[in-house]
């Protein structure tokens, strides 16, 4: 294996699937990566050596005094299925800055050396014409014919036609065919009004929830999603007047344009916030709001 992969644990893995995802508005694909981690209890085992992918460094200060610096933070994890025959890599990360072409040949090397047939990412993106009042749509790009029916089968619609720029997602597609690996681009898209605040107060885990169904139908894996139910109705129910006042407020804005930089990685472990974080966020939109009108 190429030496910019640190491989600190070698599983013997049983026809894995894998499962990607990066900071994207609404915090939609890292939670569902999070919430596997926990509830499956996956266990890391390699990361990629982030300096030929990063520009500038994470840092941390205290008292006066620098205590961590890191550059592109980003790691894999895996899980094996004792009642299957399918096994679950699952890898998070920040967006590489640069050499964007190695990272993803890196990442599908961890693919290609565990034997993986099939891979998902799972991202979100500003949409407008949606509203928080509808239930949340899964859409895909597959990189296969074969795929659309599996999207068709499991309630996931085809990504309108498109041309123009891609993505890190685009190129995983690419070039994952090229290795004779299914490739699935799952997209949940946020209402952009929501979508366009910093995280966490754009936080959205009614979009992370409908992916999640899709992907524990499609793969078979058998995790109680009771938590994200939870959460999902609390922060709707906690946030409901927040929303509808973003909706009001933005509906003569100009979307913004999908290729937006996404909100930054969080170490966010999948646990739901808790009320006094909730009760702060919606305090500070309200003061938002309340300037807004002064």
């Amino acid at each position: 294996m190429h030496d910019s992969i640190t491989l600190y644990d070698r599983p013997e893995l049983r026809h894995p699937r894998m499962l990607l995802a990066w900071p994207d508005p609404g915090h939609v694909g890292l939670r569902v990566v999070d919430y596997l981690r926990k509830k499956l209890r996956a266990r890391g085992f390699a990361k990629i050596r982030p300096y030929d992918f990063s520009v500038a460094p994470w840092v941390s200060v205290k008292d006066g005094l620098m205590d961590r610096l890191e550059f592109m933070k980003n790691e894999f994890y895996y899980w094996k299925d004792a009642k299957g025959s399918s096994d679950l890599i699952l890898f998070r990360s920040e967006y590489p800055a640069v050499n964007i072409y190695d990272y993803v040949c890196l990442v599908l090397d961890v693919a290609s050396e565990f034997g993986v047939k099939r891979l998902y990412t799972a991202s979100s993106f500003g949409a407008a014409g949606i509203t928080h009042r509808e239930e949340p749509v899964v859409l895909g790009v597959g990189n296969r014919v074969g795929l659309k029916a599996t999207m068709e089968k499991y309630g996931i619609k085809p990504y309108p036609e498109y041309k123009g720029v891609g993505n890190i997602q685009s190129a995983f597609l690419w070039l994952a065919k090229k290795r004779d690996i299914e490739a699935l681009s799952l997209w949940s898209p946020v209402p952009y009004y929501i979508a366009r605040l910093p995280f966490p107060w754009s936080n959205y885990p009614k979009c992370s929830l409908a992916m999640l169904q899709k992907l524990v139908a499609m793969e078979k894996i058998r995790v109680d999603i009771g938590d994200l139910e939870m959460f999902a109705r609390q922060t709707e129910s906690e946030m409901a007047k927040m929303y509808e006042d973003l909706y009001e407020g933005t509906k003569s804005d100009i979307a913004h344009p999908i290729a937006e930089l996404p909100p930054g990685y969080t170490d966010d472990e999948g646990e739901p916030i808790s009320d006094e974080d909730l009760k702060r966020i919606i305090r500070d939109l309200d003061d938002f709001f309340r300037r807004g009108k002064q």
